[in-house]
């Protein structure tokens, strides 16, 4: 196959155009199957990879790292898989491993806490001052809370967000349905108990 023509990732990732490029740079595949697989999963996961990132990673060009990485491994994934499970599942299985595996390494940077929300959808400038402050709060304790999960938890509570049924995370995690519901639960508890103690703080 020919060389890829650079439109061909126009506006797949909007903060970097080039991530589908530099991805299929790493491996070779011989035939235009593959790079239009890629492509695909690309710009229909490109919102929950960067959620995910966000998930893994505190300042933005961690999280741009890990989804270049995620773009990676897709890539040279490609190949092999051969549909024994659903493609979502495939595509989540790889994304959380490569992001669990790049994260560790990242935590022993330093991270800037003032980086935190960059990248992440923004409050409107009508919003109430008041109102957006509160807003923030919240946001930055959220992504705080999930990030001090286990790896397993914040793992199962990003696909649950992703709107994964409790068998399709199973066969993310390896878990049975019922473990991942148990699970949901004493997360949700733990973040809830966690929320209201924020919101009576003086």
């Amino acid at each position: 196959a020919g060389s890829t023509p650079p439109n061909t990732t126009r506006n797949v990732f909007g903060y970097r155009q080039t991530t589908c490029l530099k991805a299929m740079e790493t491996a070779a595949h011989p035939d235009d199957r593959c790079r239009e697989i890629f492509l695909r999963l690309i710009a229909e996961y490109e919102g929950a990879l960067r959620r995910l990132a966000g998930v893994y990673a505190n300042a933005p060009q961690d999280r741009e790292d890990i989804v270049q990485e995620i773009a990676v491994a897709l890539w040279r994934a490609i190949p092999a898989f051969r549909g024994e499970s659903s493609e979502r599942t495939w595509l989540y299985r790889i994304a959380h491993n490569t992001a669990i595996t790049i994260s560790g390494k990242l935590r022993r940077k330093a991270h800037s806490e003032s980086s935190m929300d960059e990248g992440f959808e923004h409050p409107s400038d009508a919003e109430h001052e008041d109102e957006r402050l509160i807003r923030e709060q919240k946001r930055r304790w959220l992504f705080h809370a999930i990030r001090d999960l286990r790896v397993l938890d914040r793992q199962i509570l990003s696909l649950h967000l992703e709107d994964l049924s409790h068998g399709e995370i199973g066969e993310v995690t390896g878990m049975s349905p019922g473990a991942i519901a148990t699970r949901l639960s004493r997360i949700r508890d733990r973040l809830t108990q966690g929320a209201r103690q924020l919101e009576v703080r003086p």
